[in-house]
């Protein structure tokens, strides 16, 4: 599962007790009662796939667990020979159960049947792959810069800031912003309480100097319409309601970049955030990566932060800026709030330089697709697609990331799926597609090349998307308790009282699709605990998965989501941790809700 830094940040704040980021508000919990699918008593499945159903076993998901999650593919991170071994497995099975593949074509090379002379006739045929392999940006090394020159009378002075000590946060974007110095004040157009800071200047292609927090004598309401800036960078738009984000709104305004600065606090406890920890956590091993980030090509994160050149820098660092026009931030602060109006002006004679630089180097992206072609001549051209994400973590030193529930038990789903549906003597009306991604980990890479550049062999016109992402730990009442506040279902006694927590699943898919019908139609097979979630956006209160790929082109999807643990993104993810149980019940629902999505 993909979890940006905010969604580490909330699963730290509950399971390991640290500081988190803000998150969206969960929905207001209901008695879940008509929400909740119950079974007293799983039918058998009918014969149209029972064959398929019954290759699904408890047995049969852990022994391919045992593999991709083993330490020899080393963590499965993307482009690395770990991930190629995981790759290379799933593409092996696909084949032993006949799926179509579907990837690219591979290089001939010269070889020996050129040696011994043999035409192309008589040569092995080439054929197609398992592999969609498409290139990737590995940025390996970072450095930022932020510099000042002050012109004045023909002669120029400049000063080169200290990283950490003078500046903090300044993205790695690989790109140099050089422009005069505005100050803003704390960059509030509250026009109906008579205090508009962009009155009197302009700021686009300038550097913005910019309070972080806001004057005591505003209105509460306008005060709290303006929090404090920055702090609402990469909390989506829901969870900030009508409250403005000052950097995006200089953004808006052409502005070249934004130097934040933070007042209040002595400055000794500045430096002493800066030091590292006195103690380490003894649970845990100590593991200290270096900066690695991958992309597609071109693609720049879409983060507030990554959008606009954004540095923290100290009281002291402003003033050295303001001193071109004989001014103190401190003196600037208390004029506004004398006043009770604006002191925005132009710095002149004071240029600003922000630099990042970055080290990059071309890595390989794997996706591992086949297809099972439908049986209706007209349905086969629309495709049911069944994705999971076969990276991880991958290695640190001696430290393996097994990503045994994240993601190897999803990949396992996608397995069992594939040989199910290929044991099967009949097959449903639309074409199947069976995905391994790579790069979710790194921000959906695979399933958003998948989507933006189908494979030249798939003709059919993609209806449907499952997803599967952490399917093999089951619920108790903390985990249930911690994944309804996120994701906004019923949790408590009496509600714990109408499932048996280690046999439920909730499940996600878009508002207003019939995924909710269709999974009650499922679950009578199955007998899984089952909560219906419509949800209104992709994010489901834990970030992200590649569902979301599909979603933004308004494919829909479903995603059963099990028990979060804090062996998420640790070592401690191993398999003897994982229900075979659960993932045989999870894969079984998803077999049966990828034929009713088929074959109706």
């Amino acid at each position: 599962m993909k979890k940006t830094a905010l969604f580490i940040l909330i699963l730290a704040a509950a399971l390991l007790s640290v500081s988190a980021q803000v998150v969206p508000p969960a929905a207001k919990p209901d008695d879940g009662a008509k929400n909740l699918v119950l079974v007293d008593k799983p039918a058998p499945p009918p014969d149209a796939f029972k064959a398929g159903f019954q290759t699904i076993s408890a047995r049969d998901s852990l022994a391919m667990l045992a593999f991709i999650a083993s330490d020899l593919t080393e963590g499965r991170e993307t482009g690395t020979r770990g991930y190629q071994i995981a790759a290379e497995y799933g593409a092996s099975l696909f084949g032993m159960w006949n799926l179509k593949p579907i990837g690219d074509m591979p290089t001939r090379s010269f070889g020996m049947a050129q040696m011994l002379g043999l035409s192309p006739a008589t040569a092995r045929p080439l054929e197609n792959t398992f592999y969609q392999e498409f290139p990737l940006v590995e940025t390996v090394e970072t450095s930022s810069g932020l510099s000042l020159e002050i012109r004045q009378g023909g002669s120029v002075r400049t000063h080169v800031f200290r990283p950490t000590v003078d500046f903090q946060g300044l993205a790695a974007v690989g790109d140099a912003v050089t422009g005069p110095v505005v100050f803003a004040g704390y960059g509030i157009a509250a026009k109906d309480a008579g205090f508009d800071e962009f009155k009197a200047i302009d700021v686009k292609g300038k550097i913005v100097l910019l309070l972080a927090d806001t004057p005591a004598f505003l209105p509460p309401a306008i005060r709290a319409k303006y929090p404090i800036a920055g702090a609402s960078m990469g909390v989506p738009a829901a969870a900030t309601g009508d409250r403005i984000d000052r950097i995006q709104d200089l953004r808006k305004r052409g502005a070249a970049a934004v130097l934040l600065v933070r007042m209040g606090g002595r400055e000794a406890d500045r430096w002493r955030s800066q030091l590292p920890p006195k103690n380490v956590n003894d649970e845990r091993p100590i593991i200290k990566k270096v900066y690695h980030r991958i992309s597609l090509p071109g693609e720049i994160e879409e983060t507030p932060w990554s959008r606009s050149a954004v540095a923290t820098i100290s009281p002291a660092a402003a003033d050295r800026i303001l001193e071109a026009a004989g001014l103190k931030l401190e003196d600037l602060k208390k004029k506004i709030e004398a006043a009770k109006k604006p002191a925005s002006q132009d710095i002149p004679g004071a240029f600003v330089t922000l630099t990042s630089t970055l080290k990059t180097q071309a890595v390989r992206g794997i996706n591992v697709v086949g297809i099972l072609e439908g049986s209706d001549p007209k349905l086969k051209d629309e495709a049911v697609v069944i994705g999971a994400h076969l990276d991880h973590e991958g290695r640190w030193e001696d430290y393996i990331y097994n990503g045994a529930d994240d993601n190897g038990s999803g990949s396992v789903g996608v397995l069992n799926l594939a040989r199910a549906f290929a044991a099967n003597s009949q097959r449903p009306k639309r074409t199947l597609v069976f995905c391994l991604w790579c790069g979710e980990e790194e921000g959906l890479l695979g399933s958003k090349y998948f989507v933006a550049n189908p494979p030249a062999l798939l003709k059919a016109r993609i209806v449907s998307y499952l997803n599967f992402d952490m399917m093999s730990r089951p619920y108790d009442e903390k985990s249930l308790a911690f994944a309804g506040r996120m994701m906004g279902f019923p949790y408590g006694p009496e509600f714990n009282k109408k499932i048996k927590p280690a046999n439920f699943v909730p499940l996600s898919f878009p508002a207003g699709s019939d995924f909710g019908e269709i999974v009650r139609a499922a679950d009578q097979y199955v007998g899984l605990d089952v909560y219906l979630r419509a949800a209104k956006q992709s994010g489901i209160g834990f970030g992200d998965s590649d569902h979301t790929s599909f979603d933004e082109v308004k494919i829909p999807w479903v995603w059963p989501f099990t028990a979060v643990t804090e062996d998420l993104h640790q070592t401690s993810d191993s398999v003897d941790k994982v229900s075979g149980e659960l993932m045989e019940k999870v894969s079984r629902l998803m077999y049966v809700i990828g034929w009713l999505t088929a074959d109706k």
